[in-house]
């Protein structure tokens, strides 16, 4: 151990290799949405719980919630207003009057193995669905479940709402490989056509962008898309919401276009 790394444990510190500015911009860049051939609807909560979506329901299975919480609105509409019915989990004990009537619920964290207290991606999606919406709020956990997901199980998501955590860290080279290893996975099988940014995300300035901890984004399978224009949609779109109504609302960096 040298002087340097001698100094840094004293005082619990590391020394992180700084992402370069290039690979920064390239990666925001794979997160901006695009306009698409179905208009964008808003289901769940007014706040916090409700996302866009596309309009396009029809012939799909099912609906895989994660990490739900106490917020089923997104879930109840789908099931009244589409008749999908819902798969959902979380670590909390749930009660069931706020669950949508016909929807199954697993008090368990998505993981990389299935045991008592976790269930693998891949074991909780049902083989026989075809079709279906994939909606995950698991607080930095997505990675590992996207990393993890089978293509034939990615195959099978028309619609995928996620809220993805930690942006902070995409200064760090090693987490700015990883995630943009997750982003071209799904950019294979989706086109990204929604970003909000959670409004009580801390914003961080990482290079010449300024970036948000927590971002709230939604894909739609390739082949759903007739005409692909690949002219990027307008934000905030007239649907956004905050998703915590007391504090200020947070806009994109327009530096992540250039």
């Amino acid at each position: 151990m040298n002087l340097k790394e001698k100094f840094f444990d004293i005082f619990k510190m590391y020394v992180e290799k700084k992402s370069s500015e290039k690979k920064i911009s390239k990666t925001l860049k794979k997160l901006l949405p695009y306009e698409i051939d179905a208009s964008l609807i808003r289901l769940g909560e007014k706040n916090d719980g409700g996302y866009l979506v596309p309009d396009d329901f029809v012939g799909i299975d099912k609906n895989y919630s994660a990490g739900v919480g106490f917020l089923t609105q997104f879930e109840k509409d789908l099931e009244t207003r589409y008749l999908i019915k819902s798969n959902m989990l979380d670590f909390n004990e749930i009660e069931k009057t706020i669950l949508p009537n016909k929807a199954s619920f697993f008090k368990k964290k998505l993981g990389l193995v299935s045991n008592n207290e976790e269930i693998s991606i891949n074991d909780w999606i049902i083989k026989d669905d075809k079709d279906i919406i994939l909606k995950l709020d698991i607080e930095g956990d997505e990675y590992a479940s996207l990393i993890d997901i089978s293509e034939e199980n990615l195959k099978k998501v028309r619609i995928l709402v996620i809220e993805f955590h930690d942006l902070r860290h995409l200064r760090n080279d090693i987490f700015l490989n990883l995630f943009d290893k997750v982003i071209n996975k799904l950019n294979n099988y989706f086109y990204v056509c929604h970003l909000h940014i959670n409004n009580i995300s801390k914003i961080k300035k990482i290079g010449n962008y300024l970036v948000p901890d927590m971002i709230e984004m939604t894909f739609i399978r390739k082949n759903r898309v007739k005409i692909f224009s690949s002219k990027f949609s307008i934000l905030p779109h007239k649907f956004d919401s905050k998703t915590v109504n007391n504090v200020k609302e947070k806009f994109l960096d327009k530096n992540w276009y250039n």
